[in-house]
């Protein structure tokens, strides 16, 4: 009798988890077909104290697209622009940053249904930006 009554817990947990399992699911879906931008490239110009973003988002539609992008200088948000489309798989974005030598940069290029991509560089620094 105690095998039986083991067994039937056993199903009873086991129907549990896989209910448990599909609330879940359904209600924490993952956004289909969104993705976050495949690529940041930043370039910093001293004397004209620009920075430039290339942010690559393929498959881009209506409404998914690059919504938002935040600047940093040394931590500190010093830009946020926010855009309502993208017109083509590769956008450059320009932006007047007041910046030394030694001063570290980041963009964070948002998608607007679902991710983001960050890119770190010191200006007066050559070499390849830090990716994050």
């Amino acid at each position: 009798m105690s095998r039986i009554k083991t067994r039937r817990n056993r199903f009873f947990f086991i129907g549990f988890l896989m209910f448990a399992a599909v609330v879940f699911a359904a209600l924490h879906p993952a956004p289909a077909g969104a993705h976050a931008p495949s690529g940041v490239a930043l370039d910093y110009d001293l004397s004209s104290q620009t920075l430039k973003a290339t942010v690559t988002h393929t498959r881009f539609s209506d409404g998914h697209y690059i919504d938002k992008v935040e600047i940093r200088k040394n931590g500190n948000v010093v830009g946020l622009q926010e855009y309502k489309n993208q017109t083509t798989e590769t956008v450059v974005y320009s932006y007047k940053v007041t910046a030394a030598a030694g001063d570290v940069l980041e963009v964070k290029a948002s998608c607007s249904r679902f991710g983001s991509k960050t890119q770190k560089i010191t200006v007066g620094q050559p070499g390849k930006p830090e990716a994050k």
